[in-house]
């Protein structure tokens, strides 16, 4: 797989690289106008090793052809790999004369070098684009953050630096060091998970003041957490996402179903479709698992995605394509801009979580037989006798949305749609927040940082 060739290959330039030459030392580098840096993720600190830089370039910055309609692309700008420790010691550490340099450390550093590397662009007036995956994405979102609250020279173009990040632990989709951050209370030091030293106060990727292209694989354990921690499914999914999913990114085979979520300011949002980690063992036997698999997912799909906020209601399509998938969507099926911090009972639709169960348990039945159909050279089942099937569903479409167009009209008319209309009400934010909690997690855990750990 190229995933692991390109670790090997990491782990063979990280083995032989010498003390004053490593990524903590590569702070030198300067671009011309139209280019760009690439960045590695975790265990990569340099990206032109094994492949991996290459294989940025054909899928998410300049692919010969664009993977799937209205894709952003780069053409004319010459990228070049920027080295940044991408350590996350002590499970992923470089060998020695390397610093030992745990995650928030090697995200400093790195926030170092990519500053130092994309000021003098900024200064002169010169186009950037930066490309981080996973480590590099967070790297990525506290240079944002710095550069937004205090620019070089004091002002500088914001036009002239894009960013694209895949797989961002930060992303205020669903990144994990959103769902659970911790801001210091007693002090002004961030606050880090005490013994892993992973940043819990930078906060979710700026969706504004910059131009960025978010790309998150469905189900990706690190960058599409669940909201809803109370959802076992979705958490155990989740966490199989971190190994079946936020690692793939460069070995996806269907970036041509790529959808997009929609805009939140300046950032464009889009998911790649993944089947659920938690049924990748089931479909590892074949057509048989396949058959199994089509079964279950349906209504496995449909309550993990109730943990991100999204009623798992097709009916409503967001771009042209299905409302339904680990996103928070309004009534309407818009893609919510409010999820972030984790909490219990997401507010959606009770009529649009009856239609999802009415879907799923048709799509439950129909998608196996289909399979069956298709593996013994039969056609599918009937349109006509799935939509015979689907009625119950459509009739409480119809019911749901004559109410939400009522609700909204007289919502508007007392001049309160902004925070009583249905899309403000049934919005897949938490009802009941996880902040209060993280604050007090946040004093401990400053304490015990204090008193280094």
């Amino acid at each position: 797989m190229l995933g692991a060739a390109l670790l090997a290959a990491a782990s063979v330039a990280a083995a032989g690289t010498p003390d004053g030459a490593g990524p903590q030392h590569r702070s030198d580098a300067v671009l011309l106008a139209d280019e760009g840096w690439i960045m590695g993720p975790t265990s990569i600190p340099d990206p032109t090793v094994g492949g991996y830089l290459e294989a940025v370039l054909d899928r998410f910055l300049q692919p010969v052809t664009p993977w799937f309609p209205g894709q952003p692309t780069f053409p004319g700008y010459r990228f070049e790999g920027l080295v940044t420790p991408e350590q996350f010691c002590p499970l992923v550490c470089l060998p020695p004369p390397n610093p030992y340099l745990t995650f928030a450390e090697s995200v400093a550093r790195g926030v170092d070098i990519l500053h130092e590397a994309v000021v003098p662009q900024l200064q002169a007036g010169d186009h950037v684009t930066v490309f981080g995956y996973s480590q590099s994405a967070t790297i990525s979102t506290q240079e944002m953050i710095n550069l937004l609250a205090d620019p070089p020279g004091g002002s500088y173009d914001a036009d002239n630096l894009d960013f694209v990040l895949i797989g961002n632990p930060n992303s205020p989709l669903g990144g994990v060091l959103t769902r659970f951050p911790a801001y210091p209370l007693l002090g002004d030091q961030p606050v880090h998970l005490p013994f892993l030293g992973i940043p819990l106060s930078i906060g979710p990727t700026p969706t504004s003041g910059f131009d960025i292209v978010s790309y998150t694989g469905e189900y990706d354990g690190l960058a599409n957490f669940p909201q809803d921690p109370a959802n076992l499914l979705a958490m155990l999914n989740a966490l199989i996402g971190t190994a079946t999913v936020h690692f793939a990114y460069l070995e996806f085979d269907n970036l041509s179903d790529t959808i997009e979520l929609g805009a939140i300011g300046d950032t464009d949002f889009y998911l790649i479709p993944q089947q659920l980690p938690l049924l990748w063992p089931i479909y590892q036997l074949g057509d048989v698992g396949k058959v199994i698999g089509d079964a279950l997912a349906p209504m496995l799909k449909l309550v993990i995605d109730w943990g991100y906020g999204n009623p798992g209601n097709p009916f409503v399509g967001v771009n042209g394509t299905d409302a339904v998938g680990p996103w928070a969507v309004t009534a309407g099926g818009q893609l919510a801009e409010g999820s972030g911090v984790a909490g219990f009972l997401l507010r959606m639709d009770p009529l649009q979580l009856l239609a999802g169960l009415q879907y799923a348990a048709v799509r439950s039945v129909v998608d196996p037989v289909n399979s069956l159909l298709g593996f013994a050279g039969h056609d599918p089942l009937p349109d006509s006798l799935v939509e015979a099937l689907l009625t119950g569903y459509r009739l409480t479409n119809e019911v749901d949305a004559a109410l939400l167009d009522a609700w909204q009209q007289l919502a508007v008319d007392l001049d309160v749609a902004d925070w009583l209309g249905p899309d403000a009400v049934f919005n897949g934010e938490p009802l009941l927040s996880l902040e209060p909690l993280l604050d007090v997690g946040a004093v401990v855990f400053e304490i015990l940082n204090l008193l280094g750990a």
